[in-house]
């Protein structure tokens, strides 16, 4: 009986990490040979999208009726000309890939590692956060942080031109960061200290493109 508890308990956790990698993908994906099939116009499933079984008129009046309940009048005006590029265009869907997505880049940014950051960033945000890597083996220091918690995740600014998305993110996320020398001696930070953070992304993607990607292009902490 146990054996069998415990063998739905794997099989739930694996549906459950399934569920979360295609979320993320959607969002920030990657082109890994194995991205969803493109729809008959070229462009790629978004997360939102209906699927088989699924109310497509249902689907889009749920989109419709979360931007017709933005109150930001210049926010509402970019989601729907948005829509009218790509209508499974879905803000509920890129608010949770994107509280997703922010402790996802900062953990790979404090273990250093690079080919997480390199399918997450474009050229130019990569090269920064390279930079403040190997800048930090050169001092042999390591850092070890967490997010503990994401208090506000919203859409401070939307634009198209063209065809193509930036979006940004104001994060208000409680951390904690420590920074190590080589012989294990913390020389910043605290691990026991919280320390609340507030950061804006930016992220980019070409709705007509069949690549789901959205890259993160820009970032400013207040």
């Amino acid at each position: 009986m146990g054996e069998g508890f415990q063998f739905i308990d794997i099989i739930l956790l694996a549906m459950v990490a399934g569920f979360i990698a295609l979320r993320l993908r959607s969002l920030l994906g990657r082109r890994t040979g194995e991205e969803p099939e493109h729809r008959p116009d070229g462009s790629a499933p978004h997360v939102g999208q209906p699927g088989v079984g699924d109310d497509p008129v249902a689907a889009h009046m749920d989109r419709e009726s979360v931007v017709r309940l933005e109150a930001n009048p210049a926010l509402r005006k970019a989601f729907r000309a948005m829509q009218k590029v790509d209508s499974y265009f879905d803000v509920d869907a890129f608010i949770d890939g994107a509280r997703s997505v922010y402790p996802m880049v900062l953990e790979a940014f404090w273990r250093g590692d690079r080919e997480e950051l390199r399918g997450l960033l474009n050229d130019d945000v990569y090269e920064d956060f390279n930079a403040a890597i190997t800048a930090r083996e050169e001092a042999s220091q390591t850092a070890q942080g967490r997010v503990l918690d994401l208090a506000d995740v919203r859409i401070e600014d939307a634009k198209l031109v063209g065809s193509v998305v930036e979006i940004t993110v104001a994060y208000k996320a409680e951390i904690v960061l420590v920074t190590m020398n080589d012989r294990d001696e913390v020389i910043e930070g605290n691990s026991s200290d919280t320390v609340m953070v507030n950061d804006v992304w930016t992220f980019e993607r070409d709705l007509k493109s069949s690549d789901p990607a959205w890259l993160l292009v820009a970032t400013r902490s207040e």
